[in-house]
């Protein structure tokens, strides 16, 4: 993946995510002629760009994009990097990435070509993990509904610990015992799942009570698969990544200039 090809993840990204607002702030009336513009200022096909933005639609529920199709490293290091910054943030690194990308040995283009990279780029044939949010929220939904009704294999009360940062999205308390459970979701019958290294470090420590609820096809007709102890189960590959996190620097010499 040569320079300008890693810096188009990142605006083919800002495009799926903010859709009409990034075409509006970017200044582009319609997509064609963003894809046109932005392989001009990268010296890259449109089409490029275009299948970017496409691969990212899987994300954004407001776009409907290549939803069944296994996403490289790029598109995972970039759907990583980028979520939690805002659309004036990833703004910014867009417009410049747009006006410096003929600027390889510039620092903020080199950190942007890195985290896309991840300095862990696999084979082309390799299936990766879907990131967590695409489907994640719909199958714990789908599991609620389905503890609920009594169509899982568990039996307590069903405590909902998703925003507690527990390491898991449930406890289920019996009389007899305590058990943990994480869901995961995919939108097809096949996909790699994403454990945080807190999950993964949970699952270790709680060991036979914790329990891995996949739900696959949960678009569809979903399909509930339950693993107990998922750590000794299945095997995983340690994966780390880098966080775009964006800053601003004043020189001493600026701030004496300015407070004289």
């Amino acid at each position: 993946m040569d320079s300008n090809r890693k810096l188009a993840h990142v605006v083919a990204y800002y495009l799926s995510r903010f859709d009409k607002i990034a075409l509006n702030k970017l200044g582009y009336k319609t997509d064609k002629e963003a894809f046109n513009k932005i392989a001009e200022a990268l010296s890259i096909l449109p089409n490029y760009v275009k299948f970017r933005r496409d691969e990212f639609d899987v994300v954004h529920p407001h776009r409907k994009g290549w939803h069944k199709r296994a996403m490289s490293i790029g598109v995972l290091n970039t759907i990583n990097a980028l979520a939690d910054l805002d659309e004036p943030t990833v703004y910014e690194l867009v417009k410049d990435i747009l006006s410096k990308s003929h600027q390889p040995d510039d620092p903020e283009i080199k950190q942007l070509e890195n985290i896309v990279s991840g300095g862990n780029i696999k084979s082309k044939g390799d299936v990766v993990y879907v990131p967590r949010g695409i489907t994640g929220r719909a199958a714990e939904e789908y599991f609620i509904d389905q503890f609920k009704a009594g169509s899982t294999a568990f039996q307590g009360q069903l405590k909902d610990c998703r925003d507690l940062g527990t390491g898991y999205d449930f406890l289920i308390e019996s009389k007899t015992r305590t058990i943990y459970v994480e869901v995961k979701g995919r939108d097809g019958e096949e996909g790699g799942i994403l454990f945080t290294n807190k999950e993964w470090e949970v699952a270790k420590r709680i060991g036979e009570d914790y329990y891995l609820c996949l739900i696959s096809n949960i678009s569809a007709v979903p399909k509930i698969q339950i693993l107990q102890n998922p750590v000794v189960q299945i095997g995983a590959e340690k994966y780390v990544y880098t966080t775009i996190q964006v800053s601003w620097t004043v020189s001493q010499k600026i701030i004496n200039e300015a407070f004289r």
